[in-house]
């Protein structure tokens, strides 16, 4: 059988999927591998200013819309370009084994990063590469540069800057390695997560799937998983610079990290080891933070969203939080609310017996004030026996305003996972209220019924289509930039109102998931940006990483 590997168009990419392909054939030699290449959004613009964390994924997701539309069986990636937030129905099937993850240094007359001259310009697309070069030498002048390894090398040669920093295993993989004039140590440099890696992808429980499977190489799968869940655990792709690194040795994680500003002015780093490794990444991270990383992972303070024009669809009742981050980071807002919220007559007796639940599983905050206001009604308060478990940040939040802290949130904000996170933490048996909007997914009670747990689903509000939404929303969408959408409702109702117009051919739309891209994309609906953490911060700084990209 004949399989296809989308990959990037650029020297490198094909030498890199080649390799892909070679592993697969060897593994394989029954079945035909063969290269697709694909121009990515990153490609197209190669101007752009990227950070080494991938961001909403420029050079991905057009590799991942060609596993999607069928045009190929298999996408190769570079590790270090994949968004932290998996793409639904997508799954990295295997890992090759992962080649030198060192920086490199190549300068023009030669030297190393101590011998350079005072002044030196670095040419680096990086901001964690600057950084962590100006925390070495504060006096180097990083120049933002682009392209591929033949044109960096070139403006190299032309003498617009005096060094390069490049990944070692591109160099490697490209046969140039005697062209590095130093190899930069991981306590000078520490990699972005990924690097050096490379990333099989699939349709989740497709044949090309199991194929990968059989190429996956464990302990880089381990190394890169820890590294990633670091950069996730710490914001998923902030504009600060972060580096990781992790190593199996002898089975045991060993896991370095990085967080510094970007001027390299400050700079806290982290390193633990072990064999279990979520126990590592939660001790690399906490001491990240305690050593005060949350103050470090700021968006930039240049207000990045000046003079761009956002509408949030958001119900007036949430869109507070949204509208003031937004604002600022120096956006102008446009409130037009696609949904509002509809009570629905609820015996509330069923409230009554709350305590006679195991658990309580919230899925929106609209879901908590709801359930509080009918608990009211009930004459009945959350008993302290009841678990609660609540699917995000946002949603954990308005519990604890009720009084009520969190058992559960999962690591990822969907259903799916909170429904995975479950079973650990029942028997079969347990009983599970689930108070949720009407025409909720579902996804979560059906998971945990087949996991043994007893549900009881009450729907006690809907999402409606305010009555004058497709009369006012030409005139609002007019001038706007961005539209944003915090759930697979507001995209319906906004499609709808739209009633087969046009969208704006110069305005882009922001999702703050991949399930909410997903609906806008069935919906027939352009999705250009896609929050990498699946809440409002998480769609703001997705926001901000966007417009400070294409004003570089």
């Amino acid at each position: 059988m004949r399989y296809r590997l989308a990959t990037r168009g650029s020297k490198l990419a094909l030498v890199q999927a080649d390799l892909a392909r070679a592993a697969l054939a060897r593994r394989h030699p029954q079945h035909e591998f063969v290269l697709e290449p694909v121009e990515t959004a990153g490609d197209r613009a190669p101007t752009l200013r990227l950070t080494e964390a991938a961001q909403e994924g420029v050079f991905v997701k057009e590799l991942e819309q060609a596993l999607l539309d069928g045009r190929a069986e298999l996408a190769v990636h570079s590790a270090k370009d994949l968004p932290t937030a998996a793409s639904p129905g997508l799954t990295i099937a295997a890992f090759l084994p992962r080649a030198d993850a060192r920086d490199s240094l190549i300068a023009h007359d030669g030297g190393t990063l101590e011998t350079l001259r005072r002044g030196a310009r670095i040419g680096t697309g990086s901001p964690r590469r600057a950084a962590q070069l100006l925390a070495r030498r504060p006096d180097f002048r990083p120049v933002p540069i682009r392209g591929n390894v033949d044109t960096r090398l070139r403006r190299l040669a032309e003498g617009r800057v005096d060094a390069l920093v490049l990944a070692a295993a591109g160099m490697a993989r490209l046969g140039r390695l005697d062209e590095v004039h130093e190899f930069l140590a991981f306590d000078v440099m520490l990699p972005a997560p990924g690097q050096g890696a490379l990333a099989l992808q699939t349709r989740e429980g497709s044949e090309a799937a199991r194929l990968a499977t059989e190429v996956d190489d464990a302990p880089t799968r381990r190394a890169v998983v820890a590294e990633r869940a670091v950069l996730r655990r710490l914001g998923g792709g902030c504009l600060s610079a972060i580096g990781a690194h992790g190593v199996i040795e002898d089975g045991v994680l060993v896991l370095a990290a990085v967080v510094l500003t970007e001027d390299g002015d400050r700079v806290v780093r982290a390193h633990a080891r072990g064999r279990d490794d979520d126990a590592v990444i939660t001790e690399v991270v906490a001491t990240l933070h305690a050593q005060g990383a949350a103050g470090l992972l700021h968006l930039a303070a240049n207000r990045p969203l000046t003079g761009v024009r956002v509408m949030v669809t958001r119900a007036d009742a949430q869109a507070g939080g949204l509208t003031r981050m937004l604002e600022d980071l120096g956006a102008t807002v446009r409130a037009c609310p696609v949904i509002e919220i509809q009570p629905l007559r609820v015996d509330v007796s069923r409230f009554a017996g709350v305590d006679q639940y195991d658990w309580c599983l919230f899925t929106s905050a609209n879901g908590v004030e709801r359930f509080f206001e009918l608990l009211g009604q009930a004459g009945s308060v959350m008993s302290p026996r009841v678990r609660v478990g609540a699917i995000g940040p946002e949603t954990a939040a308005r519990l604890r305003q009720h009084g009520v802290e969190a058992d559960l949130v999962p690591a990822r904000f969907v259903s799916e996972d909170l429904a995975d996170a479950m079973p650990a933490a029942m028997v079969r048996g347990t009983r599970i209220l689930l108070p949720r909007a009407a025409g909720a997914r579902d996804v979560l009670p059906d998971r945990l019924r087949a996991a043994g747990a007893l549900v009881d689903v009450v729907e006690t509000y809907r999402a409606v289509t305010p009555a004058d939404l497709a009369t006012r929303l030409p005139a609002m969408l007019a001038g706007v930039d961005v539209v944003t959408f915090t759930s697979s409702s507001t995209v319906r109702n906004f499609a709808g109102a739209l009633n087969g117009a046009a969208f704006p051919s110069d305005c882009l739309t922001a999702c703050i998931g991949p399930i909410t891209a997903e609906t806008a994309r069935e919906l027939g609906l352009r999705v250009d940006i896609i929050a990498q953490e699946y809440t409002a911060r998480g769609l703001v700084e997705a926001l901000a990483r966007h417009q400070t990209s294409i004003q570089a």
